[in-house]
Formats: C-alpha cells, sequence, structure tokens
C-alpha cells in the first residue's frame, strides 16, 4: 500500500508554485556598459573627492601666479577718538568721534625679483596641480574599473538566470513527459524517480541563480545610487573582435605615458626636485628689487608733506638679506630632506612602472586564457545540443534511459553556464588590460 501511496504522489505532477514575491520594476532602456560608467562616475564620492583636490590645487597655483607678478595694495586709516592724540603732538582731548584727525595711508607694492624663490615656489605649485590632475584622472580609471566589473558580474549573473530558468522548463517539460511514457509502461519507476530528481536538482540551482542575481544586483545600483533591487535590462554582447588579443608590446612601451598614477608619480618627482632648489635658495643671501608707492595723510593733523616728507613718495628698493632665522645647520638640514624626498619620489616612480608592467602581463594572459575558453565553450555548446537532440529522440523510441537522458541535459547545462562566463571573463579582461595599460574606461 505505501508503495502505491508514493506511486501516486510521484504521478501528481509538479507541485503548485507558491506565489513569487512582487519583483521590482524592471526598465525598458537597455544600459551599456558605457552608460553606467557615465552614471556611476557621476555618483561616485572618491570622483567628487578627486575633483575638489584638483580645484583646490588650482586655486593654489593661480594664487601664487598671482603672488608673483601683481602688486600688493594696503590701506589703513587710524584715529585717536580720546586721549593724548599722536597725530596732534599728543595734546590732549576729549571724546572726538567725529571725522577729524583721522590718518590714512596707502601703499602700493610689487615684488620686482627676491632670488627666484617666488618662480621656483610656483614651479612647485604648478607640478602639484598637474599631479593633482593625473590623480584625478587615477581615480575615474578606478571608479570606472570597479563600475565595471559590477555591470558584466550582473549581466553574467542576469544570463546564469535566464538559463537556469530554461533548464528548469525543460526538466518539468522532461518530467510530465516520463510521466505520461511510465503511465504507458514504456519508462521504468527508476526513470520517473530520475526525471523528478532532476526537475527538483534544476529548482534548486534557479534558486541559487536567483540569489546570485541579487547578490550582483545590489552592488550594481549601489555605485549609481539607485534602490538595492531596482533591476534593469543590460546591453553587454560581445563587441566585435572582442577576443582578439591586443599588442602587448606597444602598450607595454607606452605605460609610463599612460598611467595616470605614473604620471603624477612624475610630476611629484618634478615638483620635489623643485622643492630641493627652493630649499637650497634658503642656504644663500637673497637679493630683492621691490617698488613702493605710498601716501600718507592726516586729516585735522600734522602730515607728513608738513614735515618735509615727499606725499605720497616712490622709490625702488633693493635688499640683500640672510633667510629668517639663518643659524647654517637648519638651513642645510631642510636642504638635505628636500633632496631625500626627490630621490623617494623616483624610487616611487620606479616602483610603479614595474607594478604597471606586472599587471599589463598579467591582464595580458588573463584575457588570452578568457578568449581560448570562449572559443571551445562555444563549441561545447553546439555539441552538446546535438547531443541532447540525439539522446531525446533515443529516450523517446525507448533506446535511451533517464540517466543518459540526465546526463546529456548536464551537459548542456554545463556547457551553457561555461560560455556565460566566459563571455563575462572576456568583458571584465578586456576592460581590466586597457586599465593596466592605461587607456580611459570612462
Amino acid at each position: 500500500m505505501s508503495g502505491l501511496v508514493l506511486v501516486a504522489a510521484l504521478t501528481a505532477g509538479p507541485a503548485a508554485a507558491a506565489p513569487a514575491p512582487p519583483a521590482a520594476a524592471l526598465s525598458s532602456a537597455a544600459l551599456t556598459s558605457a552608460d553606467y560608467v557615465r552614471l556611476a562616475l557621476r555618483a561616485s564620492p572618491d570622483v567628487s573627492a578627486a575633483d575638489e583636490s584638483l580645484r583646490a590645487a588650482e586655486d593654489a597655483f593661480n594664487g601664487q601666479v598671482a603672488a608673483m607678478v601683481l602688486p600688493t595694495l594696503s590701506y589703513s586709516a587710524t584715529k585717536y577718538p580720546y586721549g593724548d592724540d599722536p597725530s596732534l603732538g599728543y595734546a590732549f582731548h576729549g571724546l572726538q568721534l567725529d571725522g577729524k584727525n583721522v590718518q590714512t595711508n596707502t601703499t602700493l607694492n610689487w615684488n620686482v625679483f627676491n632670488g627666484l624663490q617666488d618662480w621656483t615656489n610656483t614651479r612647485v605649485k604648478q607640478q602639484a596641480r598637474e599631479s593633482s590632475r593625473h590623480n584625478d584622472d587615477a581615480a575615474r580609471q578606478a571608479a570606472s574599473w570597479t563600475a565595471l566589473q559590477a555591470f558584466y558580474a550582473l549581466s553574467a549573473q542576469s544570463r546564469l538566470r535566464e538559463v537556469a530558468r530554461e533548464d528548469l522548463r525543460a526538466q518539468e517539460e522532461q518530467y510530465r513527459e516520463t510521466r505520461g511514457l511510465y503511465k504507458d509502461g514504456l519508462k521504468s519507476l527508476a526513470d520517473l524517480f530520475k526525471s523528478e530528481t532532476e526537475w527538483h536538482e534544476s529548482q534548486i540551482r534557479l534558486v541559487q541563480a536567483e540569489a546570485g542575481y541579487k547578490g550582483a544586483l545590489q552592488p550594481f545600483n549601489e555605485l549609481i545610487s539607485r534602490p538595492p533591487w531596482e533591476e534593469r535590462v543590460l546591453d553587454a554582447s560581445l563587441e566585435p573582435g572582442a577576443t582578439d588579443l591586443p599588442s602587448i608590446e606597444e602598450d607595454a612601451a607606452r605605460l609610463a605615458e599612460r598611467r595616470p598614477e605614473i604620471l603624477a608619480a612624475l610630476r611629484d618627482e618634478r615638483g620635489a626636485e623643485y622643492s630641493a632648489r627652493l630649499a637650497l635658495l634658503g642656504l644663500l643671501p637673497t637679493v630683492s628689487l621691490a617698488a613702493t608707492w605710498n601716501r600718507d595723510d592726516t586729516y585735522g593733523g600734522v602730515s607728513g608733506a608738513s614735515l618735509g616728507i615727499p606725499n605720497p613718495n616712490r622709490y625702488v628698493g633693493v635688499t640683500l638679506s640672510l633667510p629668517l632665522s639663518f643659524n647654517g645647520f637648519t638651513q642645510a638640514y631642510a636642504f638635505a630632506a628636500a633632496r631625500a624626498a626627490r630621490r623617494r619620489a623616483r624610487d616611487t616612480v620606479d616602483a610603479l612602472v614595474r607594478s604597471a608592467r606586472n599587471d599589463l602581463y598579467a591582464a595580458w594572459i588573463a584575457l588570452e586564457s578568457a578568449s581560448g575558453v570562449y572559443q571551445l565553450s562555444t563549441r561545447e555548446v553546439e555539441i552538446a545540443e546535438q547531443g541532447l537532440a540525439i539522446v531525446e529522440a533515443q529516450y523517446r523510441q525507448g533506446t535511451a534511459d533517464a540517466l543518459r537522458m540526465a546526463q546529456a541535459r548536464t551537459d548542456l547545462l554545463t556547457a551553457r553556464q561555461q560560455k556565460e562566463n566566459a563571455i563575462q571573463n572576456i568583458n571584465v579582461n578586456r576592460a581590466g588590460y586597457r586599465r593596466a595599460a592605461g587607456v580611459p574606461l570612462w
């Protein structure tokens, strides 16, 4: 009796599926990788911080240029409202809040030359600005790379989910067909058991595929500041020539002129060199040349003109001076520290070039492997599809059992999964190679 109950349960067909929770609205417009990268850059706090750092470096450079080439204007107004008034020869007077006895001073000064210190400091700020510009590019490159990884990960999980859904539909249909053949006495109970087992296995695979899709969807939306479960249709098809291998020798030779972090380090090295020159100038006496225009007026008191002082007065002054707080040792150690910073900057450039070369060759190897796997998996899918068609015909004729049918479907499923993973690997590794070669990803 228990056997009959078991058979009845098996032949009842697939159970009614539980109602699925409402899914997020699916946008109909297909999103390309370039569109997604633009959205990610717009929402990236790292890119925003790099942009602000660049603006700060540009402002610092512009301020230094203005300090080097423009004159300075100073103005002061002084009044003594009560007591012994210096403007009246220290004569005492009571509280006076009117506009009388106000002394004004206006000075216009133009530093024509100060021993190349302004010029050298301007070069330091210029190199810092250019370094910030390359660091901004590096931040955009890093954010673009992260975005492309998230984009292709979601695309692959979406395709793998669709493969799992198609496999479930096929396994369910296979189970229904086996149940009908079992009722007609053309298939054994073992075949029916095997068919239902494969059907439930496909259900498990779909649950896992759904989890993988959601696991890729949340970080995808996080990078563009969207709700975590908002779904999008992605356009991630392979571009023509995606499996072609680039010329690694040419790209390796151009690393120093392409990689933004290397370009930033080169600017830092140049800036350290100018800083060392500035420190060297601190060891030497400074000769400065300045032009000054000054006007000093007192309303109601004694003006400079009444004492025989030209008002306004103008002059050009030449000054020879030692650095502030000069003792020789402080300045020498500052120069030695600046030279050490310059050597450290040069070593940083060498280390970055070496690391970039390793990244480039590793990316090329990964792309070569992904291209080979994609070509083989494509052929494997074709063979698996043909093999399944043969086994399906034999299964209906009774010359193949459920084990062969299950194996044929598993072979096709595995081949399709490998192909989808290969597509993702090609897309990711090609983007990774472009990043390693210094080609902008945005």
